[in-house]
């Protein structure tokens, strides 16, 4: 399991800013010690030269998952 630190984009692993936006994603996992949530952070804006943020790329991860899922 993958735990960033609060300025720390889950994707890219470089810091977030103060300034720059971002997205927090909540996630709840099961654990013997309860369901308290973890966050992850993501940076919403584009770097120089990209054509998608952390965020956006992300999510399309996790589209490629379900739909290669789907498939087998």
């Amino acid at each position: 399991m993958f735990i960033c630190s609060t300025s720390e984009c889950a994707y890219c692993q470089s810091p977030i800013a103060s300034g720059q936006r971002w997205v927090r994603l909540k996630i709840y996992e099961p654990a013997p010690t309860g369901n308290s949530p973890r966050y992850d952070r993501y940076h919403a804006d584009l770097f120089a030269g990209e054509e998608m943020s952390c965020w956006e790329k992300h999510q399309m991860q996790q589209e490629i998952g379900r739909t290669l899922g789907h498939a087998a």
